[in-house]
């Protein structure tokens, strides 16, 4: 996943859920922070949650430090792991 990091040097909005909800706008998207993060997806298995890594605008690879990336598992059924 990846999505705005909140908090200093983050991007989006930090506003309260009723603020989004009366407005009926993201303003441009909603930030998160790491505990938002890992209650969103806490029926998930973290592999690796971080802010990005800034690269270069000649960078083959994208990074912005002002977003999240994130990588979370499932656990596998038991059919999967039957296999």
């Amino acid at each position: 996943m990846s999505g705005f990091a909140a908090g200093p040097g983050g991007m989006g909005y930090e506003l309260p859920d009723a603020d989004f909800y009366r407005d009926s706008a993201l303003h441009g998207g909603l930030a998160y922070d790491d505990r938002a993060l890992r209650r969103i997806f806490g029926d998930l298995t973290e592999v690796e949650l971080r802010r990005m890594r800034d690269e270069p605008a000649d960078s083959p690879l994208f990074g912005e430090p002002f977003l999240w990336t994130g990588l979370f598992r499932r656990a596998a059924t038991a059919a999967e792991k039957a296999r």
